[in-house]
């Protein structure tokens, strides 16, 4: 088995250990199921049943692809690439607010 191999197996272990707590974008796939960052490219992983009481959903669940370390640098790279970097010496100016006079 390799080390990728067993990786994957360890962390579908973590996903479907009893009583976990999940955010519901990681239920309905719109979230990543280990880092619950934004799905944009994503495999899938398991699936899992939550129990709701008297009620038992399975779910099937999603990851980032090719792993989560990845799409977290592209996702920063494409943000940062969307701001346009500010011209030197032109900062902002921060004005206090006016005080209100009179009655």
């Amino acid at each position: 088995m390799t080390e990728d191999e067993r990786t994957e197996r360890e962390r579908i272990a973590e996903l479907r250990t009893p009583g976990r707590k999940w955010v519901f974008g990681q239920l309905q796939g719109w979230n990543c199921a280990l880092c619950a960052a934004r799905l944009y490219a994503d495999r899938p992983i398991c699936t899992v049943e939550v129990d709701y009481g008297s009620v038992t959903e399975t779910y099937q669940l999603y990851v980032c692809a090719p792993s989560c370390e990845t799409a977290r640098a592209a996702w920063v790279t494409a943000r940062a690439a969307q701001r346009p970097a500010p011209p030197d010496g032109d900062r902002p100016v921060v004005r206090a607010p006016r005080r209100r006079t009179g009655a």
